[in-house]
């Protein structure tokens, strides 16, 4: 058996999207090492070298150098990507962001991750070409998927919804947390110290870590809330995350609320400061409009830290009784969760306590496992298919 992993749209690292492959890849080699199974990676030559310190002892296939950018690769994967991958029978390839690149022609076993169907619950989020390719192009191709992996239950939903498939063809893998590297720290831990020092954090803080995207992840909205809530008097508001295309109106909008002096924009930061800045604040926050996970969140509770969670999409089984679950399409209600993250001692101290606990059975190794079983049973599925069937991919 061999599995060839693909890199395509999982942003070269720099989202939550390359958390989850820099965390699962060298936890799936340990799977297939012990299981005599081949892993192979593929991607264009800018990630396979972004992901290199993922892909020590894992072998390697270059997309060809016209397909690096977002639109010609999305092309390349949907014509060529199975062909290039060269799969047999007891082979399977395993699209690690499917519901960004997925291929028309595999030749053999195929598995989609899905992380998220969040245009189908935030209008505006994708503008009429796009949907018009997901609702008539991608909703086609995943459907001849071997099998389909959501991360989470609720994405499941969202794909059983839309697809109209069978419930049992998706297999459900949550992500997991690196609880040794998401750990509590004290507040003169040296890593904790120098992330503070280098964004200039004087003050208690708030993190939201989202990329800069609306309507999506709310920004405007978690702004107005802040400026309303108790916490805008005692705390910043970090906001930390790359540009897509939202920078200006959030700054605008910093201005207009007066919060200049109390939100923190602090754009793309380096994921070697992620861990001691998440252990460092008061409190993390995800208001995003729908998650299909929502990282960040499981990251703080293993940091032992509250959240500040929208209760829509993914995020309610993600931090159970453990966030301060918000209405994201309320100001009043994300103040109100804004304030309970900041100055409830008795719900502060249960995410102490137990989100660690949590985290210790949320790992990498059980999210790598989830996904090899998924791979075998693309394969068992392709075997007993109708031969019209598999030839159809």
């Amino acid at each position: 058996m061999r599995i060839v992993f693909t890199l395509g749209g999982t942003d070269a690292g720099k989202s939550g999207l390359g958390s989850y492959v820099n965390a699962v890849l060298p936890e799936l080699r340990v799977i297939t090492d012990k299981e005599g199974v081949e892993l192979v990676a593929l991607g264009s030559a800018s990630e396979l070298e972004s992901y290199a310190a993922a892909l020590v002892g894992i072998q390697t296939l270059t997309a060809p150098r016209w397909a690096a950018s977002p639109g010609p690769s999305a092309l390349w994967y949907l014509a060529a990507a199975g062909r290039a991958a060269k799969l047999t029978a007891e082979d399977v390839i395993l699209y690690s962001a499917a519901n960004r690149r997925f291929g028309a022609f595999n030749g053999g076993p195929s598995v989609a991750v899905v992380h998220d169907l969040a245009q189908l619950h935030v209008p505006g989020k994708y503008d009429a070409l796009r949907m018009a390719y997901v609702r008539y192009g991608l909703w086609s191709l995943l459907r001849r998927a071997s099998r389909l992996v959501a991360i989470s239950e609720a994405t499941r939903t969202d794909l059983v919804d839309a697809l109209g498939v069978e419930r049992d063809l998706v297999d459900v893998v949550p992500n997991g947390v690196d609880a040794t590297r998401f750990a509590p720290r004290a507040p003169d831990d040296p890593a904790v110290l120098e992330v503070r020092r280098a964004l200039g954090l004087a003050s208690p803080y708030l993190l939201y870590p989202a990329r800069l995207e609306l309507p999506a992840k709310n920004h405007l909205r978690l702004l107005r809330a802040f400026a309303r809530s108790r916490a805008s008097t005692s705390h910043q508001l970090v906001l930390v995350g790359a540009d897509w295309g939202a920078r200006a109106a959030i700054s605008d909008a910093i201005t207009t609320h007066g919060l200049g002096a109390h939100v923190k924009l602090c754009g793309y930061v380096d994921d070697n400061a992620i861990a001691p800045l998440v252990a460092g604040a008061d409190g993390v926050v995800m208001v995003g409009l729908c998650e299909g996970f929502g990282l960040p969140a499981l990251e703080a509770l293993a940091a032992g830290r509250p959240v500040c969670a929208s209760n829509t999409g993914a995020l309610p089984e993600v931090v159970g009784d453990l966030g301060a679950l918000c209405d994201p399409f309320s100001v009043d209600s994300i103040a109100d969760a804004l304030n309970r993250v900041a100055f409830d001692d008795e719900y502060r101290a249960q995410c102490a306590r137990r989100g660690p606990e949590l985290a210790r059975t949320r790992t990498w190794a059980r999210t790598a496992e989830g996904l090899y079983q998924s791979c075998r049973r693309a394969v068992v599925s392709r075997r007993s298919s109708p031969p019209q069937e598999a030839a159809a991919e």
